[in-house]
């Protein structure tokens, strides 16, 4: 009788070991995951910055267009200083938006939200809560 409640002592005492170490291991397997996701994250979000640079590319096309635009300036029965602003406020234009627009959505803020890597991020490293965690036996 006294073997066999010492094995249910060590039985149980290996069963809360193992339960311990078994959160601890879905904790690790968590950052784990969290972590290969945001390194997928930053992965596209290179991919994104050479998309954008092959958009160069396409800004020599817009460059063009606004040759275009210059030609059809000097057209103009303006004054030549009429034209001179018109063309510095539309070119102005036409960067300030193309840099408001490119910084917003190449900040890694925005393709962290984007993606769900924030949530996912605040849920992994949430101390102490363990809210998704199995409950403990």
């Amino acid at each position: 009788m006294f073997k066999y409640l010492i094995k249910g002592l060590l039985a149980g005492i290996a069963v809360k070991m193992l339960g311990d170490y078994r959160n601890v291991s879905v904790q690790l397997l968590k950052i784990e995951a969290v972590k290969s996701y945001v390194l997928g994250v930053r992965v596209a979000r290179d991919s994104a910055i050479g998309l954008i640079r092959m958009g160069l590319v396409i800004a020599l096309i817009g460059l063009g267009a606004l040759l275009l635009h210059i030609g059809l300036f000097l057209l103009l029965p303006w004054s030549l200083a009429a034209k001179a602003v018109l063309a510095m406020i539309l070119g102005g234009a036409y960067v300030t938006v193309g840099v408001v627009a490119l910084w917003v959505d190449m900040s890694e803020k925005t393709w962290l939200k984007m993606s769900g890597a924030a949530e996912l991020l605040e849920t992994v490293t949430a101390h102490g809560k363990g809210d998704d965690l199995p409950p403990r036996r």
